[in-house]
């Protein structure tokens, strides 16, 4: 499994970080490279809720899909891939300071053979942190922006 890891610090407190960062109606407006969020289950919140999306690789939109596990209120959950490429996710908070520091762990396989670990190492991967690293540098844009609006 390829592995693409970033953190961020926000000056801004961390439950108010947790319910921007966990509402999937606000991932489109910080998150690059992902896109068509929906809830493919009644919860939408929290332990087994789903969500389908699309994202971007090399070029060509694949369909995804994510459950949720091991959620806990202010402190992260795991998502595990259902649908598409195989993947998991890890999203972690913790207060920094006055702060939030959060992280974000994405795992994932390729499905290609003979090419597709070049083709991860080369260009997919290198993609993914660059993506990763905007998307959480946006995340803690709008988070402190909102903070200091209150």
């Amino acid at each position: 499994m390829t592995r693409v890891e970033s953190s961020v610090e926000i000056a801004a407190p961390l439950e108010e970080v947790f319910a921007y960062a966990s509402d999937w109606r606000t991932w489109e407006q910080w998150w690059l490279g992902v896109f068509d969020f929906r809830p493919t289950t009644e919860a939408t919140r929290g332990n087994g809720a789903r969500y389908a999306y699309k994202t971007r690789l090399a070029g060509v939109a694949i369909e995804v899909e994510t459950e949720i596990h091991d959620f806990v209120e202010n402190v992260g959950w795991r998502g595990v891939g259902t649908r598409g490429v195989p993947h998991t996710t890890r999203w972690v908070f913790e207060p920094a300071g006055a702060g939030t520091r959060f992280t974000y762990v994405l795992e994932y396989r390729l499905p290609v053979p003979l090419l597709g670990p070049l083709f991860d190492a080369l260009l997919l991967r290198p993609a993914w942190q660059r993506c990763l690293d905007r998307s959480l540098a946006n995340l803690e844009a709008r988070c402190q922006d909102s903070h200091s609006a209150h």
